[in-house]
């Protein structure tokens, strides 16, 4: 088979020959069917409807006189009506085991503070701010004995097991230097 087009390729060219077929229909007899399409009678709008509004009350100076009146009968009822409403009491949806505050958690504000109006002033208890985590694990590094996990816990308002947590797993400002390798990984020929 001499002529024989493998597969892939003839799908191809059927695809381009599509395209092309389409794009010849699509161009065909163009501007007459657009002449077409223009000369079509255009349909009717609807009619508008006649308007409600006060332009219409000129017309009629009896109407006009009524909707413009006071009419005393009808504020002496309208003052007689007095209106009184209660709130239902608050219910709490049931948000499927959802925590939901019943009160406004508990503040405690930084201890640091030297960018004055950029600081964060408050922090919710039992968390710390980027600032404060950094100085108390710095001071731990630095003096051990001093900053415990039971001091730092009661300083900032956290629980124990975080404390610990946190100075077990969060190693800052450390710098490691690895041994330097004496051998060259490529040896030159």
């Amino acid at each position: 088979m001499r002529g024989a087009v493998p597969a892939p390729a003839a799908a191809a060219a059927a695809a381009a020959m599509g395209g092309r077929l389409v794009r010849a229909l699509r161009a065909f007899n163009v501007e007459s069917r657009a002449h077409r399409e223009i000369s079509k009678e255009k349909p009717t709008p609807a009619p508008h409807h006649p308007t409600t509004r006060l332009d219409a009350l000129t017309e009629h100076p009896a109407i006009r006189e009524k909707v413009y009146s006071k009419d005393d009968r009808l504020l002496t009822l309208l003052k007689d009506v007095y209106v009184e409403s209660r709130d239902p009491p608050g219910q709490v949806k049931d948000g499927g085991g959802e925590h939901v505050p019943c009160k406004q958690e508990e503040k405690r504000i930084t201890k640091l503070g030297q960018f004055e109006y950029l600081d964060i002033k408050k922090v919710t208890k039992g968390k710390i701010s980027i600032v404060e985590a950094l100085l108390l694990l710095n001071n731990h590094k630095l003096h051990p004995k001093i900053w415990t996990a039971e001091k730092i816990a009661a300083e900032y308002s956290l629980e124990l097991t975080e404390v610990n947590s946190l100075l077990e797993f969060f190693i800052p400002f450390t710098m490691q230097e690895f041994p330097k390798e004496t051998r060259k990984a490529i040896k030159p020929t």
